[in-house]
């Protein structure tokens, strides 16, 4: 069976952008060439020996066991309260076998809780969903989709451990008990604000006179009085410096960010309006989510970011010391920049709001804090909330202490893993064995685990009593799903409970229960009222007064080939290495460079082409080439390089990335916790009870590079090339458009490209539109009393029922391929992870896909497949479902997507009462006999003509994506 070749127009004559998705396409390689023409690789549909298949076997049953636990194929360990059960011969009216049950929750985090929707079954807990109830209601991303994952882990910590061996529950009492006589405590949390917490941690102040307070996060700023939290919904313009706000650096909701990116406003309901749009400008190094989103965006070196803000504010008359020490803009290209961006500012004073990446440099946020106050933003478009962390010291503080004998217990409850991941000029282990005794709860036996006298296995959120602050500060409740699925698991409120109390009480009898009841006070009908909504309407936090950022000036040396800038960046996959043992994000393609199950160090072409990198990453192959240099099904292999940072020295594969700053390298931090003898690097046995079986020879550490003073941005690095190469597996060359338009860009700007409106309707000449067939009505507009009649007989309002909904719409305005929708997807059907070795075969098994395509303006994430609902978790609300049989993307402000039709597809013209329109569907690993049953299940109600129904025979083990129509 021929494969159809769709024939678009040629793009219009004034379309100048040229767009491609990785350095192979742009380059013209064999190898992506080998990819471009055929839809899947060599080795996708089968293995290559007997060996290779039990290579396979084994690393399934390894990487999916977790997953297999959350199906309920292994939960034996899966408990729930015994003490007041009801026999089943009575059971409950609510819980009913196969039939789902929601509750209320929050997910607690450094930026915010997220409120969330649980799905439980027979009480256990199996996807994560918005909370859309709650007023801080703002999506969900992939962390918290993937979250659920973590409670089933096999490589959870399940015991307690002394010295790293296991202990019983009654030797914990005990040395709990010894370090309650002592007073002399330190307790390090999370940077999350917990109202309880913070209510029991004055009663242990009050209680313990020599007890102090910390908060420590690898990737989070130390804790303050107060902070800040974006309004975006008033934010007319906006701009951020090195400032990921959209994605990994969270400033505020930004749901009514992307509300405000269409011209029809929320929902899709008002009139196109082009100046009811927010406007996004971008200063950055590093090529983010958010920096792709930017209607003007400004890549520059991370050194320089600091002189581009102090020029903004000259240019905005900010009165400020570190604006008048800060060097001058010398580039011409980059003063218009500023003059016009600054201007613009002004223009919408009032409405205007600067923001600084959190982890940036103090004088970057003192200017940009300046930049605020005269733009009028702070109490309009910013907004300043006591904190419930006031007066926590940092990590450096418990050091001290500890070194002076101040601190003689300290209780590590913090998320990070400081062993890990702490500035490595600070030695924190060496202070943390000074202690009497050090106490660590966790889910996993990490560096942090062994080093400390004693591990406590620690609830996961689904299954303790606890509250949180959400992102605006609403008192937000967090209520078990089922009891610990161990018994010696502790949740945080518990420990602090049991020093308070002297008893540790958790279970069924769990003290956080009351603890959290206490906080709340009221009665209990308001406390039940809570506990379904999931927050108290009336607990916030405080309005608070923002003070001057205390900062020195600060002196950047020009980076240059022979001393570059480098960025140490959060991993879009596991953030600071607190997930590297949850599977589902491993395999989730990093959304920006595709890269899975790895770090690896990011540099511009231009910087490789300087450092002699470039044609080892992609070689430029002649076109009669016997094969690719990286050859193809699992043999691509990237070039390692040596990286010296002040005396230190790290080896890490390197991969080209666009959109960088030139003189910069980046290197995404928490990989590198531990190898075993079957690395492929042969760096271990090291450290390999740190991490699990799915985290083990995962990557390469970059903290030994990383210090207090530059926990963000360091200067002076040198590159030096090795002979050694390691094994990568990217998706961005695994699939291909097969010649279909990918994306068609608009202005808005007067003059640019004609009006918005006549390029806004002249979208549809271009790509499928074209020569898609016209949408025409199969059906009467009321329904059909013949093929789907109601109760009585009669023609039904809609094609099937009243809520025929199983489609999807991806709004490309929105969407900024974050990747929540890949791991809900995966989290609501439990797809399977391959490991990386199959994904770099070709043979990963995600039914969402993002691609990235790069361009010299946009950059534009394409998102493949579609699915039921999915908008829900969508923090953008790109995603869009449909009361009716279909599946689209779209384009508004600056590009309108094709829509692509896949080969072998089944095409159906259906249409609606007041919306017709053209259904495109695809299967995967499908049958003819699978396309009957689809048809007889979902479109048993639709009359399809035969001029524009094509049913093609599928092979069993042939697959096809879906198609997104407009």
């Amino acid at each position: 069976m021929s494969k159809r070749i769709w024939q678009h127009p040629e793009i219009p004559a004034e379309e100048t952008t040229v767009s491609w998705r990785s350095v192979g396409q742009l380059e013209g390689s064999n190898e992506f060439r080998q990819w471009l023409d055929r839809e899947f690789p060599a080795s996708a549909a089968a293995m290559k020996d007997e060996a290779d298949a039990e290579t396979s076997r084994r690393s399934f049953l390894k990487l999916m066991g977790a997953s297999s636990a959350l199906a309920g194929l292994s939960m034996v360990a899966c408990r729930r309260a015994e003490k007041y059960t009801v026999p089943y011969t009575q059971a409950p009216e609510w819980v009913i076998p196969g039939k789902a049950l929601y509750y209320a929750s929050a997910m607690p985090r450094a930026t915010g809780a997220t409120p969330v929707v649980v799905t439980t079954f027979e009480g256990r807990p199996t996807k994560v969903a918005p909370n859309t109830l709650h007023p801080d209601s703002d999506g969900t991303d992939a962390f918290v989709q993937a979250s659920v994952l973590d409670m089933y882990s096999p490589s959870r910590s399940q015991k307690v451990l002394h010295h790293g061996k296991v202990a019983s529950r009654a030797e914990l009492e005990k040395a709990l008990a010894e370090a309650a006589a002592s007073g002399k405590l330190g307790f390090v949390f999370g940077a999350d604000e917990s109202p309880t917490r913070t209510r029991l941690s004055k009663e242990l102040a009050a209680k313990y006179a020599g007890a102090k307070f910390y908060s420590y996060e690898a990737l989070a700023p130390a804790a303050t009085a107060v902070r800040t939290v974006a309004d975006f919904a008033k934010a007319d313009r906006i701009i951020a410096f090195d400032c990921d706000f959209a994605s990994l650096d969270l400033q505020g909701p930004v749901t009514p960010f992307f509300d405000r990116r269409k011209p029809e406003g929320k929902g899709y309901k008002g009139k196109r309006d082009v100046n009811a749009m927010n406007r996004l400008y971008a200063v950055e190094s590093i090529f983010s989510l958010t920096g792709g989103m930017a209607d003007h965006r400004l890549r520059v070196e991370p050194s320089k970011v600091f002189a581009v803000a102090a020029a903004v504010a000259r240019k905005l008359n900010v009165s400020h010391p570190l604006v008048a020490s800060a060097p001058a803009v010398s580039d011409e290209k980059t003063q218009a920049w500023v003059d016009a961006a600054a201007e613009d500012l002004l223009a919408s004073k009032g409405k205007s709001l600067a923001l600084a990446g959190s982890r940036t440099a103090p004088a970057l946020k003192a200017v940009v804090q300046a930049i605020n106050e005269t733009l009028a933003a702070i109490g309009s478009t910013l907004h300043v909330l006591q904190s419930d962390n006031a007066g926590f010291g940092t990590l450096a503080d418990l050091k001290a202490d500890l070194d002076s004998a101040a601190v003689e217990y300290v209780f590590l409850l913090t998320p990070a893993n400081p062993a890990f991941d702490a500035p490595a000029d600070l030695d924190f282990v060496t202070s943390l064995h000074k202690a009497k005794a050090s106490f660590h709860l966790g889910l996993r036996t990490d560096a942090t685990a062994h080093a400390a006298t004693w591990h406590i296995p620690a609830a996961h959120y689904l299954e303790s009593w606890s509250d949180a602050r959400s992102a605006k500060g609403l008192h937000t409740l967090i209520q078990p799903m089922i009891l610990p699925l161990y018994d010696e698991c502790v949740s945080e409120l518990e420990l602090l409970s049991a020093l308070l109390e002297g008893k540790l009480t958790t279970g069924e009898e769990s003290s956080a229960f009351a603890a959290v009841r206490k906080t709340f006070g009221g009665d209990n009908a308001a406390w039940k009222k809570a506990l379904r909504e999931g927050f108290v309407t009336s607990a916030t936090s405080a309005k608070g007064t923002l003070a001057e950022v205390k900062a020195d000036a600060v002196s950047y040396q020009q980076a240059s080939v022979e001393s570059l800038d480098v960025i140490f960046a959060t991993d879009g996959s596991i953030f600071d290495g607190r997930w590297i043992d949850n599977a589902w994000l491993q395999e989730s393609p990093d959304p920006i460079s595709k890269l899975t199950w790895d770090n690896a160090a990011l540099v511009a072409p231009k910087t490789a082409k300087a450092l002699g990198i470039y044609d080892q990453v992609i070689a430029l192959e002649d076109p009669r080439a016997a094969s690719p240099v990286d050859g193809e099904a699992g043999n691509r292999r990237a070039p390692i390089i040596k990286v010296s940072l002040a005396g230190k020295e790290i080896e890490i594969p390197v991969l080209i990335a666009f959109g960088l700053a030139e003189n910069t390298i980046v290197l995404p931090v928490g990989y590198g916790q531990g190898y075993d003898a079957e690395d492929e690097l042969n760096r271990g046995p090291l450290n390999a009870t740190h991490v699990g079986l799915v985290g083990v020879n995962r990557g390469v550490n970059v903290f030994p590079l990383r210090t207090a003073a530059t926990s963000y941005l360091a200067q002076g690095a040198k590159v030096a090339l090795t002979d050694k190469r390691y094994s990568v597996a990217l998706t961005q060359e695994h699939h291909a458009m097969y010649g279909r338009a990918l994306a068609r860009e608009i202005s808005t700007l007067k003059g640019d490209k004609g009006s918005f409106d006549k390029q806004y309707d002249g979208v549809a000449k271009q790509g499928n539109d074209s020569h898609a067939p016209e949408n025409i009505s199969l059906y009467k507009q009321e329904g059909s009393s013949t093929w789907d009649p109601d109760k009585n007989g009669n023609a039904k309002p809609n094609l099937s029922d009243e809520l025929h909904q199983w489609a999807m719409n991806i709004d490309l305005s929105s969407c900024m391929g974050c990747n929540a929708c890949l791991v809900a997807c995966q989290a609501e059907n439990n797809i399977p992870v391959v490991g990386k070795e199959q994904v770099a075969k070709g043979r990963a098994m995600h039914w969402i896909r993002m691609d990235r395509y790069f361009a010299q303006n946009p950059s534009t994430p394409i998102a493949q497949r579609w699915c039921h609902s999915l908008w829900l978790v969508c923090s953008a609300k790109a995603l869009l479902a449909k009361p009716f049989a279909q599946s689209m993307q779209r384009f508004t402000p600056k590009t309108v997507s094709t829509r692509w039709p896949t080969t072998d597809a089944l095409e159906l013209a259906i249409a609606r009462t007041t919306a017709p329109t053209r259904l495109v569907v695809s299967t995967i690993s499908t049958t003819t006999s699978a396309i009957r049953w689809w048809l007889t299940t979902f479109t048993k109600d639709l009359l399809v003509s035969n001029k524009w129904a094509r049913l093609r025979t599928f092979s069993a083990t042939r697959t096809s994506r879906c198609v997104c129509a407009v």
